[in-house]
């Protein structure tokens, strides 16, 4: 049986968190986006694979460039939930919380235009859908082209920026 604090995997997804709640057959998860999901007992595998709020990505051997030629930066992922943005939220409000995830896609466009970056990913996760409104009215101020950034990958929780 599971237990809260148990590391756990959904059955025939991609989905993985922790449980904080047990409820006879329904377990609450805290995935790896910081939502709470709740699944049949029968829907979740025990899983210590991974590191929770840990997103590894493979590392690729580094090309050595030729003299004169600029490396090109790979796409920068950025996760705009609010528990990877500050280390304490206390009794924040949902405004001020969406105040510094907006700031945060401020500073990183503003950062990646300096870097000469071509592409960035922002995670914003399901939810209401206000984050990622609110997202697109910063972005469309930009040269850029917005598209939802790989469905396999995030499940149209996250959106990829990429500049003309």
């Amino acid at each position: 049986m599971f237990q809260v604090g148990d590391k756990v995997r959904v059955i025939d997804d991609i989905h993985q968190g922790v449980v904080i709640q047990v409820h006879k057959s329904r377990i609450t998860i805290r995935n790896e986006f910081g939502f709470e999901e709740t699944f049949d007992v029968g829907e979740l595998i025990l899983d210590k694979s991974f590191e929770v709020g840990h997103v590894e990505i493979p590392k690729n051997p580094k090309k050595k460039s030729k003299p004169g030629k600029k490396e090109k930066l790979a796409p920068k992922e950025i996760d705009l939930h609010i528990g990877k943005l500050v280390d304490f939220m206390g009794n924040m409000s949902n405004f001020e919380m969406l105040q510094i995830q907006l700031q945060k896609v401020k500073d990183e466009m503003e950062l990646a235009q300096i870097q000469n970056r071509k592409k960035l990913i922002f995670i914003h996760g399901h939810g209401s859908g206000k984050l990622k409104s609110e997202l697109m009215k910063i972005l469309k101020k930009y040269p850029v082209v917005i598209y939802d950034a790989s469905y396999r990958k995030y499940h149209l929780g996250a959106t990829t920026v990429e500049f003309r």
